[in-house]
């Protein structure tokens, strides 16, 4: 079953809301950009985790009077303002809003797993030839939660309680 975004709301679990009245929406809550990245460096990937090491970034700026950023065409960590606690009896899923695939941007990102906390963030992609311009707070994604058939252990990755979607052992260069 699919949860409304009445229901998360009064289940807190998306937190960290710009404002509620316009965030909430029938089937889940809309996120929002709190910042740009782009990699900077290569990342490693195992089976185990044993070598694994996230790529490292660098934070974008905002113009500082206007609260905008113009992006060309390539892609990009973006960080939401929200953080989730996700019960251990549902998931969750990130959507693109229409806004964003209707001007040729797309978000990406992959489940959200019972039991995880922590800060949201996703891989987007800018492929309109003429880039985009967003502004800080933009409405970019929707989450939604779907409940699962039975209680799970949880999530117990190296991304639990992270406070940026690189991780803990990411890293942000100036």
């Amino acid at each position: 079953m699919i949860l409304s975004g009445l229901q998360i709301i009064n289940r807190q679990l998306v937190r960290n809301l710009q404002l509620v009245g316009q965030q909430q929406q029938p089937c889940g809550i809309d996120l929002t950009l709190r910042q740009v990245s782009k990699w900077t460096s290569a990342a490693t990937i195992d089976f185990d985790n044993t070598n694994r090491q996230s790529a490292k970034v660098s934070q974008l700026p905002f113009d500082d009077h206007t609260q905008k950023i113009n992006l060309q065409q390539g892609a990009y960590l973006v960080d939401f303002n929200e953080t989730v606690q996700i019960p251990l009896n549902c998931m969750a899923s990130v959507f693109p809003r229409s806004s964003l695939w209707r001007s040729g941007i797309g978000i990406h990102a992959g489940v959200v797993d019972a039991g995880y906390e922590g800060a949201m963030g996703a891989l987007m992609e800018v492929k309109n030839p003429n880039g985009v311009v967003l502004y800080q707070n933009a409405k970019l994604a929707q989450i939604v939660f779907e409940e699962v058939g039975e209680t799970v252990d949880g999530y117990k990755g190296v991304y639990q309680s992270s406070t940026s979607s690189v991780g803990r052992d990411g890293g942000c260069q100036a």
